[in-house]
């Protein structure tokens, strides 16, 4: 690749580069707060929420929003039968107790600590917005917590930016993405109630929140555009300003380092201070740019042969389409943008905490009859899923997961490899033909 200084303001000059500078440059008091940035004022805002005893004057919604979420959320589904979670609906939950970074004498401080007397329950939050668990933690916390409340319900949460699972199978999960909708289904219907100046916190929280988990597609598309136009400026840019980190050491950066070597401290002095302008829309840039699960599924696609309608290189989660079901799938509702690529069923790729590639199958928010009548054609495949997935109300039903280890997620080839060995595993292809038969027998083929 050619490196060349000149390109930097060639970058500089480019209106996509502008337009999403300017983007991620709206005002907002808490990013200049720097609550964006650290897990533990995120902890305070929610410490704040939980607490219905607190200025923000909306009583126990948050809290009470919460433990109903933990309960239908179906990644809880078998632990919701040690608790009394009917009573989480009418029980007032004035007399709550909030600590913060509750000591456990010498084990470190869990994040969230919430004592709900009319429940006789504990509530414990470990919250990891952008950082991972240590070994141990999550059990030397939970064995603190029922030592010190022996005579209490201890309700264990592990709280992270993107639902990962947490080590200790006691743990129930909760996403900031669910935070984000509790915050603004509250703002929806109480708009008129809320004072003015709450109203504004929660708004200026939700666009903090919003900015870290939604991935516009517009967004992402600019960042590339912007990445395979200037990928040389990128590179010296970001290598300059992560010297003498771990960083420098990724596969990309290699040949921008070397090249460092070899300018004057005057134009890196340079680099580092137009990066100090512009980190988070570099960051940005080379996040979508390098991201390797985005680019080992595009290579995934062509070798795969799948068409361009039936699959979507995602950032975090690329998805697609098994083009056996089309035909059938075309007959099914349509569900439009609202739905992954609108079809009823998606399959996905995710990078796990453990560094696993794990893949999804799962069935849509189809008409509750069409579903009904589809899972339990599955379900008489021989396809196994949780008993609740079938229930009226529910929206998404997980049909089939199945991980395998990446040994090296800096190479797009090695990642690639592990999501066709994902589609090609006996394990996949057996519920690949199943749910091929079942479609089948639902739903006639829409033929090109």
């Amino acid at each position: 690749m050619p490196y060349s200084l000149d390109t930097i303001l060639q970058l500089e000059n480019s209106t996509d580069f502008n337009r999403l500078h300017q983007q991620f440059h709206q005002f907002n008091p808490l990013k200049v707060l720097r609550v964006d940035q650290y897990e533990i004022r995120h902890s305070n805002v929610l410490a704040w929420l939980f607490d219905p005893n607190e200025n923000h004057r909306l009583g126990s919604f948050f809290l009470r929003k919460v433990l109903m979420n933990l309960v239908t959320k179906a990644d809880n589904e078998d632990k919701i039968n040690s608790f009394d979670y009917l009573s989480f609906l009418h029980t007032s939950l004035s007399d709550v107790v909030v600590h913060r970074e509750w000591s456990t004498n010498g084990h470190g401080s869990i994040d969230l600590l919430i004592e709900i007397p009319s429940l006789k329950t504990i509530l414990l939050i470990e919250n990891k917005f952008h950082s991972a668990e240590s070994e141990g933690q999550l059990d030397r916390y939970l064995t603190s917590v029922t030592t010190r409340y022996s005579e209490w319900k201890v309700l264990p949460v592990f709280l992270t930016l993107s639902g990962e699972p947490p080590s200790h199978d006691a743990y129930w999960m909760l996403a900031y993405e669910d935070v984000l909708q509790i915050i603004l289904q509250e703002l929806d219907l109480n708009k008129e109630t809320i004072a003015d100046s709450i109203y504004d916190f929660l708004n200026y929280y939700v666009a903090l929140l919003e900015e870290q988990l939604v991935e516009d597609e517009n967004t992402m598309q600019m960042a590339m555009r912007l990445y395979q136009n200037y990928a040389s400026a990128i590179h010296l840019i970001y290598a300059n300003a992560y010297q003498n980190t771990n960083r420098q050491k990724q596969i990309e950066l290699r040949e921008a380092v070397a090249v460092l070597q070899e300018l004057s401290s005057t134009e890196r002095e340079h680099l580092t201070k137009f990066y100090a302008k512009k980190s988070k829309t570099i960051d940005y840039i080379f996040k979508m740019g390098s991201n390797i699960l985005y680019q080992s599924f595009l290579s995934f696609a062509e070798k795969q042969k799948l068409p361009n309608h039936l699959y979507r290189p995602h950032a975090k989660v690329p998805n697609f389409i098994s083009p056996q079901w089309e035909p059938y799938l075309e007959n099914m509702e349509k569900l439009g943008s609202s739905y992954w690529i609108g079809y009823g069923m998606i399959i996905w790729f995710s990078r796990e905490w453990n560094q696993d590639l794990k893949i999804h199958v799962e069935v849509g928010p189809i008409n509750y009859t069409d579903r009904l009548k589809l899972l339990e054609a599955l379900r008489d495949q021989g396809i196994s899923f949780r008993p609740s997935g079938m229930l009226e109300g529910k929206k998404y039903t997980k049909i089939y997961v199945a991980t395998t280890p990446v040994s090296d997620w800096t190479d797009t080839a090695c990642v690639e490899r592990a999501m066709a060995s994902l589609v090609t595993s006996s394990g996949y292809k057996e519920l690949e033909t199943k749910v091929l038969d079942v479609l089948s027998s639902l739903y006639t083929p829409v033929t090109p």
